[in-house]
């Protein structure tokens, strides 16, 4: 292949990847339509482990007080059980204080527990109630999706088949001029290979040294822009 064929095959090659793009582009979008859709479930989904851990840690914290609870009845017990034994009233005294104040701890602690079970009882009743909705949107969200990616599924079939039309173009195509083609897209991004109209390169409109441009209608080698760095071609 000469160097003329080379240049038409890496404009082929780089119609091809600019349509690449253009559909990685729009399957990009939709991407981002799913995820938005998607948005109202993962609020739900959010909500939901967050009431599948709270549950278990408050259900954790309730037996943490029956145990501290049925603790202080058991001292309480002992306490009380102390007091016909007590001989002077100073010690008497001080033990019916001492139990009394236990009381109190056991009374606060009882209260807590009251409340967490309060808790406990709306968290299990909006567990439910997420657990269903959370059902019902993704349901929802699966059909949506669906028939998003129907709407687009030409896409899919259309981005393998430029894929494949790709690697094929660029089996063709010198290999070294290929890899200059590929760098200054990285670089550069497209596009790689702009055409010379009225003496000027369109990759930056910078009006060209007439040696060069003549140098470029010869198409004796690949030639870049010494502004942009781009391939160049001759209008035909």
């Amino acid at each position: 292949m000469n160097i003329k064929e080379d240049i038409s095959e890496l404009i082929h090659l780089q119609g091809v990847d600019s349509r690449l793009q253009e559909v990685e582009e729009r399957m990009g979008e939709l991407q981002k339509a799913i995820q938005k859709v998607r948005a109202p479930l993962n609020q739900l989904e959010e909500r939901r482990d967050d009431l599948l851990g709270r549950v278990p840690e408050l259900r954790h914290e309730m037996l943490r007080l029956e145990q501290s609870i049925k603790e202080h009845t058991d001292k309480i017990q002992k306490s009380k059980d102390k007091l016909p034994l007590i001989t002077t009233q100073k010690e008497y005294f001080a033990l019916q204080k001492e139990i009394e104040t236990m009381q109190k701890e056991k009374n606060k602690l009882e209260e807590d527990l009251l409340s967490k079970m309060g808790t406990l009882e709306d968290l299990q009743k909006e567990k439910d109630e997420v657990l269903s909705q959370c059902q019902v949107e993704e349901d929802a969200f699966l059909k949506k999706k669906q028939e998003m990616e129907n709407e687009n599924v030409h896409f899919d079939s259309e981005h393998n088949e430029l894929k494949l039309k790709r690697e094929s173009i660029a089996s063709e195509i010198n290999p070294k001029y290929l890899k200059h083609y590929n760098k200054i897209l990285t670089h550069k991004g497209p596009p790689a290979l702009v055409r010379i109209i009225d003496g000027n390169c369109q990759g930056c409109h910078v009006t060209l040294p007439p040696q060069l441009y003549n140098d470029v209608r010869k198409a004796n080698s690949i030639i870049t822009c010494t502004f942009c760095g781009r391939i160049l071609y001759a209008e035909k």
